[in-house]
């Protein structure tokens, strides 16, 4: 992760796709919802905690302090690095859906959705979008997404006046 005049370029290894890609994360219009001014609030946190590398999103404890590394019988399992699990990140999205009075089922894939249909609906390009997302180029399932925004806002019944 490096900062930049833009924010911050980080560094993810994207799964799917099996590469590690450059994202950037960008300054937000509004200092409440930041994601630059919320990552460095999370590394000062974590500076304080006393980490100062290793994974951005770890496993905490139910005092808000990184967790120590997770035992069964006696042997360590789960991450070394206290790196958090999709499973606990899902829950942490579901608890926060719950929190802010949202209805239906949230998770984190609804986030990366949310993050495409976003997009699109602002206009930008599904290549760009995929390579953001960490989707592969041509990806069926981001085509998906990009048909549900399309058939709405291409639709020829946009701007008739009805």
């Amino acid at each position: 992760m490096v900062e930049t005049e833009h924010g911050y370029d980080v560094t993810l290894y994207r799964k799917k796709v099996r590469k590690h890609t450059t994202n950037a994360i960008l300054y937000g219009t509004d200092p409440v919802t930041c994601p630059v001014r919320a990552l460095r609030a999370h590394l000062a946190a974590l500076a304080a905690a006393g980490r100062t590398e290793g994974p951005l999103f770890l496993r905490v404890d139910r005092w808000d302090r990184p967790a120590p590394q997770m035992t069964r019988g006696g042997r360590a399992i789960g991450d070394p690095a206290g790196r958090m699990t999709a499973e606990a990140a899902a829950e942490v999205i579901e608890r926060l859906a719950v929190a802010a009075g949202l209805s239906g089922a949230w998770s984190g894939h609804s986030l990366r959705r949310s993050f495409a249909t976003a997009a699109r609906a602002a206009g930008h390009d599904p290549l760009e979008i995929a390579r953001a997302g960490g989707w592969g180029d041509g990806s069926r399932v981001l085509a998906r997404y990009m048909d549900d925004v399309d058939r709405v806002k291409n639709s020829p019944l946009v701007g008739m006046g009805l």
